[in-house]
């Protein structure tokens, strides 16, 4: 058993040696029931997507034009204006400035190398030790896993590059003893070290209204476990006019936790297969994930990473490729229905193949056509609900139907079934939303316009001639807008969820209006 370290009404926290600290449910939980919510022990901005183009504003992270911009009087770093509050907020920027201001020269040129502002958090972290030494002594308590980041490798090799020795050479160094010795009292290369594997293995992503995108790390939220079946999912406060409550994460249960059961996150894409689920893992949060979706080669039947039989000279029969192991790298995947059998890494070789083909047609953007050829192609060696698969069909059910070469009664069909068979794959990856909310909302809205359109051509054709008729398309295309909607209730506050609510809303309203119209009740 695990040592109780800490009660609350909701979690309490346990410890083993396998799993380090965790969280368990101090009582029966249910959906919407808040776990925890606290505020960030620190937090710092991430660079932007085209640094030369635009960075944030180190007071308030909006992002500003990165030639034109304003610069911070005493340290230089771009701003959104020198009256922007964030600047003299020891949070923001009130006390890094003193430290950055060691080296006040602006430049114009070659921006994004002068200005890191992923090295930022680092040397927040590091303040706290004269800003705030209990949460200090809070964040030395989360894992760094140093361990695994030894000189020679790739991650301490980009870290101590691109931060550690930016933040010595760059500002540290150049300090006065006096203020050295007053804000930083413990300071090396190895501490700067120790900081990158905390936020490497801990923080959480913060995507911000305006586009900018923040690290943060909360001492008691990052003690819950991964599983690829999360049980929570978390939300940050982002409207709040209070700016000593910025940043506060809730964390909500999303199905049922029974007393005593672990509560889980997840750090990784529930959409992808498990082997490039536990690779990814493996190779940021240093553990090799074992809950109960890695350890059925189904994925909870939904055959997620399945391949259709190799075949041999013969030809291939109707069975399907399933790792015998899937906890194993070495693994060979069986097929379901002959004695033939193939290796991991060739197994490994083609996913990563079709994975780039699919990127590539997504990044140009995907046209009807292009996207139904590598679905056809693909599909040749995979199982239809093969992760690749899903991606293709998601895009495909967002764009037929919304043009008249795509209407058909056929297309509509088959508009239908995609957003069927992908609700159901969703639902049993993510039953509670916790990671996939928006594309379970996508596909509930997608097929609630193929029902309505559907009843509406076969209305005007005489194919559905009275209202008993279209009714039962109706009834089923409004408890689809019902349930997208629902899907979004915790997301609204975020932009992405935020405008694909505004445009379900729209369609429940257009939904309304018809039916109001031709005086069906529903």
């Amino acid at each position: 058993m695990g040592q109780n370290n800490m009660n609350s009404e909701t979690f309490e926290v346990h410890k083993s040696e396998e799993l380090g600290r965790y969280l368990i449910a101090a009582r029966d939980l249910s959906p919407g029931d808040v776990v925890l919510t606290e505020l960030p022990l620190v937090f710092g901005p991430k660079a932007m997507f085209d640094p030369e183009a635009s960075m944030p504003c180190v007071g308030c992270y909006k992002p500003v034009f990165t030639d034109v911009g304003e610069r911070c009087s005493s340290c230089g770093w771009p701003v959104c204006s020198g009256n922007c509050p964030g600047l003299k907020d020891p949070r923001h920027h009130g006390v890094e400035c003193l430290i950055l201001s060691a080296r006040p020269e602006c430049v114009l040129d070659n921006m994004a190398e002068y200005y890191r502002h992923d090295a930022l958090l680092p040397l927040r972290c590091v303040l706290l030790q004269h800003t705030e030494p209990d949460k200090w002594k809070n964040l030395l308590e989360l894992q760094s896993h140093m361990e695994c980041r030894t000189p020679g490798t790739e991650i301490f090799d980009e870290a101590n590059e691109f931060i550690v020795e930016y933040l010595m050479n760059s500002f540290i160094n150049r300090l006065d003893n006096s203020i050295k010795s007053k804000y930083l009292k413990e300071i090396s290369e190895d501490l700067l070290h120790v900081m990158c594997g905390i936020i490497d293995t801990n923080a959480l992503e913060i995507r911000l209204p305006d586009g900018a995108e923040l690290n943060a790390l909360y001492s008691t939220t990052c003690l819950m476990e991964h599983s690829c079946i999360p049980n929570t999912k978390h939300l940050f406060n982002l409207s709040t006019k209070d700016r000593n409550d910025y940043y506060r994460i809730t964390v909500k249960a999303v199905i049922p936790i029974a007393k005593g059961n672990h509560i889980a996150t997840m750090y990784s894409h529930a959409l992808w297969g498990t082997q490039a689920r536990r690779q990814h893992l493996k190779e940021t949060k240093y553990f090799s994930c074992k809950c109960q979706r890695c350890t059925d080669p189904t994925e909870l039947g939904t055959y997620l990473s399945a391949m259709k039989c190799f075949g041999d000279d013969k030809g291939p029969c109707d069975g399907v490729h399933l790792p015998e192991d899937p906890l194993d790298e070495e693994t060979e995947w069986a097929c379901s229905k002959c004695p033939i059998k193939v290796n991991n890494s060739q197994i490994n070789m083609l996913i990563s193949q079709m994975g780039e083909e699919v990127e590539n047609v997504q990044m140009m953007g995907g046209s009807v056509n292009m996207l139904e050829n590598i679905l056809c192609r693909l599909s040749t060696f995979l199982h239809p609900n093969h992760y690749h698969l899903y991606s293709i069909k998601h895009s495909l059910v967002q764009l037929y139907g919304r043009q008249a070469s795509y209407m058909s009664e056929e297309i509509l069909d088959k508009k239908i079934k995609m957003c069927k068979d992908l609700i159901c794959i969703t639902k049993t990856l993510d039953p509670g939303n916790a990671r996939l909310s928006l594309y379970s909302a996508v596909l509930h809205h997608e097929l609630h316009s193929a029902l309505l359109i559907k009843s509406q051509k076969a209305k005007s054709d005489g194919t559905i001639k009275t209202a008993d008729e279209i009714k039962p398309f109706l009834e089923e295309a409004k408890a689809s807008i019902e349930v997208a909607l629902l899907a979004l209730k915790d997301d609204i506050e975020e932009t992405s969820g935020q405008k694909l609510f505004k445009v379900i809303e729209e369609s429940k309203r257009d939904f309304d209006k018809f039916c109001k119209e031709k005086n069906i009740n529903v």
